[in-house]
């Protein structure tokens, strides 16, 4: 499917579903930054891409931890932030993170799954002609930021 949808209105969703599992651990999900921002692709798909980043955070998160999102337009494109206080991921596994299967060693010993829903968001982003990235800290958390491609007026 393409057509154009908002994502701040797929992201307040998302934070919503996202909010429900974190009152479990007693983590809070801020939206923080808002802005209206254009995307055209497949709003469902980009929603399963939001929900496996905000799932991670929440599940590499601490109780009493705070993951946020931001969505804005930066430098006209489309951004979907997310940013959790959590545990991290070393340098040597940041490299690896999308492939598929592939789980850090901390990942291992906190969480179940079977290490795709990273190797998944990334081809979601791909699709949409979006660029992922991310940066962590050991110990300080993770930002996951993907861009999405500017949208023209009119489409």
């Amino acid at each position: 499917e393409h057509e154009r949808f908002f994502l701040d209105d797929l992201a307040i969703d998302a934070a919503g579903a996202a909010r429900v599992v974190a009152q479990q651990t007693d983590v809070e999900v801020a939206v923080e930054e808002f802005e209206e921002a254009p995307v055209v692709g497949d709003p469902s798909l980009v929603r399963q891409l939001m929900m496996i980043l905000l799932d991670n955070a929440v599940k590499f998160t601490d109780r009493g931890g705070e993951v946020r999102v931001r969505v804005s337009m930066h430098q006209d494109a489309p951004t979907f932030i997310v940013e959790d206080t959590g545990i991290g991921i070393t340098s040597e596994d940041i490299p690896r993170v999308f492939q598929r299967f592939f789980r850090g060693e901390t990942a291992r010993s906190r969480a179940d799954g079977a290490g795709l829903g990273l190797s998944i968001a990334s081809w979601i982003a791909r699709e949409h002609g979006a660029e992922i990235s991310l940066k962590s800290d050991p110990g300080e958390g993770t930002t996951v930021t993907v861009t999405f491609p500017r949208v023209v007026a009119g489409v």
